[in-house]
């Protein structure tokens, strides 16, 4: 049989790396863990890259599970691997075009409005004055505004505004506004939204995220608990998922006061601990099987040898 040998991508491999190396192992598939800084650009080889532990050949797919930060040059030399190796054939999960894609909130709020998926109303700019016109008439209407990091995770970084006072004395990260309507819970003071994880077009998982916070991210201490989604939550998850070009992610959806939900943010490198320990769902043998579908799909397609 033949033997694939799968790159896991990410800068610190601890509990997830374990999950997927046992999960690939379990479907006769070998995990190499591989920081992507560690990877180079060398035109010498046949491939152009040279990629630590796969000397003489390209590996059979990659796993991004996660990308350290860095500046724009070491940033834009990852991609360039990531883009690399899917033009040479490999399957790349996520690619690194929806890992673009969901990485910048801007570009991921863009997406979401061009395919009429319903996300908290945005804006994003780079000059003060845009910025602070714009706070001024959404705290007319009587809204709040949460600003976030253009890049960020895991609810870093993430403020909620109610008064141009507090704007004012805002420093944003990189001279960049991203600022959305503040969506108030159902139930007052009882903050909650949901993690869907859809997985090739099918929501596999979903936990309720609760907190006696506004920020209800898992990482920020939030209580996670297995959940029941409708037809309509699911549906969300699989077309946000699908308008920013990603075999999987990990969706947030919030519900307001009138009952409708909308689409928070769309993850492509998710983490799923939380959702495992709230639903008992094995995310990584679903993913170690998307990894074989897409495996066996790239071998259908006839391509040329590449020694390392």
């Amino acid at each position: 049989m033949y033997h694939a040998r799968v790159a896991i991508f990410n800068d610190t491999h601890g509990w997830h790396s374990d999950q997927l190396t046992e999960a690939l192992s379990a479907l006769g598939m070998e995990a190499v863990l591989i920081d992507l800084a560690d990877c180079r650009i060398d035109t010498r080889s046949s491939t152009g890259m040279v990629i630590p532990k796969f000397e003489n050949a390209l590996p059979d797919a990659v796993l991004v599970r996660g990308i350290a930060p860095g500046s724009l040059e070491q940033i834009t030399l990852r991609m360039d691997v990531l883009h690399t190796l899917a033009e040479l054939g490999v399957p790349v999960l996520n690619p690194a075009h929806a890992i673009e894609l969901t990485v910048d909130k801007a570009r991921t709020s863009l997406k979401l409005h061009l395919a009429n998926i319903p996300s908290p109303h945005t804006w994003a700019c780079e000059n003060r004055q845009q910025a602070l016109q714009i706070a001024r008439e959404e705290f007319a209407k009587g809204f709040s505004l949460v600003v976030k990091p253009l890049f960020g995770c895991q609810g870093k970084g993430i403020q909620r505004i109610d008064d141009l006072s507090q704007l004012d004395k805002l420093a944003v990260v990189g001279e960049a506004y991203y600022l959305q309507h503040y969506i108030a819970p159902a139930q007052a003071d009882s903050w909650q939204d949901w993690r869907l994880m859809v997985v090739q077009g099918e929501v596999i998982a979903a936990m309720t995220r609760r907190s006696n916070h506004w920020i209800t991210n898992f990482a920020q201490g939030a209580s996670c608990f297995a959940s029941t989604v409708t037809n309509e939550m699911m549906q969300l998850a699989i077309q946000a998922t699908s308008a920013v070009e990603a075999p999987y992610a990990g969706v947030d959806l919030i519900q307001d006061q009138q009952g409708h939900f909308s689409v928070l943010e769309v993850n492509s490198v998710p983490a799923w601990k939380g959702l495992y320990q709230a639903t008992g769902v094995d995310v990584a043998s679903r993913l170690a099987l998307m990894v074989t579908s897409h495996i066996q799909q790239s071998r259908q397609v006839s391509l040329p040898e590449h020694a390392g």
